[in-house]
């Protein structure tokens, strides 16, 4: 078995800028916003960068999350995005993630501009595309690949390789507005007093 290169920040970097170029979306006004060591059990790393998504006509401010961690992504991960995203005063965020997804983590970031991408080895990207038969790989195949994260009609997770034209799996996520929570209820307007009635002096007869 071919080892693959080691994921680096650097690499991830490089590679989420291949990814979206490759589907159709600049990146630009790039910068790294966080970058961070994740303590024991996940034995990886949190890089964040700050940009501009733009596409035909449209574009957001966006915070990218690259996460490289041993346990799947869960709904606190797309929480602390969340989170992230006033802190970064973006509009939209995308998660790459070099693990597997959990069920919740989809369920919150449906209810937030957040796309999430799983990045995994481009042999296993190869193998579950339906590009060619398994187990042959061409020399062009890169070591790494991503997929955005989704349901069937089923309402199963399951993830579909990025493609050269497939922007708008990226925009449709970025366009989603948060739900809204209940509207706060008005405050009753003040009763005004009564004026006061008069004093009727009695009268003796």
């Amino acid at each position: 078995m071919v080892e693959l290169p080691e994921l680096t920040p650097e690499h991830f970097e490089i590679l989420v800028m291949r990814e979206l170029r490759k589907i159709g979306l600049d990146v630009s006004e790039l910068r790294t916003h966080r970058r961070t060591t994740l303590p024991e059990p996940d034995r990886g790393y949190l890089l964040e960068l700050k940009g501009v998504v733009r596409g035909a006509g449209w574009q957001r401010r966006v915070l990218i999350a690259c996460r490289r961690q041993q346990r799947p992504i869960v709904a606190a991960e797309v929480e602390v995005l969340k989170d992230h995203l006033k802190e970064a005063d973006a509009e939209g965020g995308l998660l790459f993630a070099a693990t597997d997804v959990d069920p919740d983590a989809l369920t919150t970031a449906d209810d937030a501009a957040v796309a999430l991408l799983r990045v995994t080895d481009g042999r296993t990207a190869f193998d579950t595309s339906g590009w060619g038969t398994q187990g042959h790989y061409p020399a062009w195949l890169p070591a790494y690949c991503a997929q955005s994260v989704m349901r069937d009609p089923l309402g199963q997770l399951r993830y579909q390789l990025l493609e050269s034209g497939q922007g708008g799996v990226i925009v449709e996520r970025l366009r989603t507005l948060p739900r809204a929570g209940p509207a706060p209820t008005p405050n009753p307007a003040p009763t005004p007093n009564p004026a006061p009635t008069p004093n009727k002096e009695r009268r003796e007869a």
